[in-house]
């Protein structure tokens, strides 16, 4: 028998757990292979990126290889460049090396993620810090001692550079500026030649308040803790124009800062537009068992898919616990046009959302049950603690959590690199 090939492109929440799943669904198939293209060769456990980017937690803990999560299922580092759906063939290009390779496919399965969305702000691109990837966090971490140095050499300057401006105040946006600020005011301890009253962390959010995902309530609650540690809450408050060095308010002002940091949405992959396939909002559509609309032999899940949710006349929203679930059950129905098992449709109901606000706080909805503070902040770790797909990567992300207890957060700026692009993004040249 011809072997079937079964391609999975991303590898994130959405394609890991779909390849999982057809690994154990498979196991017994040899006259079946499955391929996950990815455009880097580890899974990123984005959830805990906020306590890497501040230093909490070492960021290679936040990282699995995907050669040690997956047996059975052929791992390839490659960007993809174009997707074939009449001839079935997928085309990208090695990470690294550009070389140009082609995967043919008897079944598809999309789940691409989505890209940073600026909501078309003139200068957000060119002179903001997105925050999605692990090399963002890195950034950040780098970028945010940078600030810090320069502010204890030129103190005429300290102003501008200690101001740190972070762009949304949904889930991200507010557990990156509550990390970021815990960050900052402990480590500005170790330069006496700052004065702590000019340091400044904004959270701007254009809607009328933080935290639209969550209970009106615990969203209070995370503003208010945040202003009593220090952060400004902007709602209501959006940046018009981004520049080298500054940015405008829809209220008028200018701000100067060197950190600008943009959390504030996600928009959809551009590689979906150039797909023959039905979209809503720029997403794939979807039926019940996840398959795209007009095709039998591909299916769209996690950021990229429009999935409708009956029960509520709306789709499912892109988060990483629906995306854990999405990728389960397309397994199954991918399985199934293979003749195991049989097609499931995607039924879930959100368990709740929770968010850490800062040093041992957060706040949670779960089950329609709410908490706040400390008893937040512990169901928060032990939850995404054992989400973690490796015991060695929890054990790891313990040992460091049990660290910060006792000592405070490292300063080491790892900046040494000889990626060019790196070396454009902080206005300097290269370094060898």
């Amino acid at each position: 028998m011809a072997e079937s090939r079964v391609v999975i492109v991303g590898g994130g929440f959405a394609g890991l757990y779909t390849a999982i799943g057809l690994e154990k669904l498979l196991k017994r198939r040899d006259d079946i292979s499955v391929t996950l293209l990815s455009a880097e060769n580890f899974f990123l456990f984005t959830p805990m990126l906020p306590e890497a980017g501040a230093s909490s937690i070492g960021t290679r803990h936040i990282v699995s290889p995907l050669r040690k999560l997956l047996r059975r299922t052929r791992p390839a580092e490659v960007s993809v460049d174009k997707i074939d759906l009449v001839s079935r063939v997928v085309f990208a290009r090695h990470s690294l090396t550009g070389a140009v390779r082609e995967f043919p496919y008897d079944r598809l399965v999309l789940a691409l993620g989505g890209v940073t969305n600026y909501f078309n702000v003139p200068g957000a691109a060119q002179y903001s810090i997105p925050f999605k990837t692990l090399g963002d966090a890195i950034y950040v971490r780098n970028h945010t001692i940078d600030k810090l140095e320069e502010a204890a050499v030129e103190p005429e300057r300290a102003g501008e550079l200690v101001t740190f401006a972070v762009v949304g105040g949904g889930l991200t946006g507010v557990e990156v500026s509550g990390a970021l600020n815990d960050f900052v005011r402990e480590a500005v301890g170790f330069y006496p030649e700052i004065d702590r009253k000019q340091i400044r962390i904004i959270l701007l959010e254009a809607g009328p308040r933080l935290m639209p995902e969550m209970n009106e309530e615990l969203a209070a609650f995370a503003e208010k803790v945040l202003g009593e540690r220090g952060v400004e809450v902007r709602t209501n408050t959006s940046v018009v124009r981004a520049e080298r060095g500054e940015f405008e308010l829809s209220t008028g002002e200018r701000v100067s800062t060197g950190t600008l940091i943009w959390a504030a949405g996600v928009a959809p992959n551009p590689l979906i537009a150039t797909l023959q396939v039905p979209t809503e909002r720029g997403r794939i559509r979807v039926n019940e068992f996840l398959a795209i609309e007009g095709l039998d032999d591909a299916w769209a899940l996690g950021d990229c898919a429009h999935i409708p949710n009956p029960k509520t006349g709306k789709p499912h929203p892109p988060t990483a616990q629906h995306a854990v679930r999405e990728g389960k059950c397309a397994a199954h129905n991918v399985a199934a046009s293979l003749g195991i098992g049989t097609s499931k449709p995607f039924a879930y109901r959100t368990m709740g959302q929770m968010a850490i606000v800062g040093e041992r706080t957060g706040v949670a909805d779960v089950m329609g049950l709410r908490f706040e503070g400390f008893i937040a902040w512990f169901l928060w770790r032990t939850y995404y603690l054992m989400r973690i797909p490796q015991l060695e990567k929890r054990l790891r992300v313990v040992l460091d959590w049990t660290l910060d207890l006792f000592f405070k957060r490292d300063l080491v700026k790892l900046a040494v690199t000889r990626d060019q692009r790196t070396c454009r993004r902080r206005n300097a040249p290269p370094k060898h």
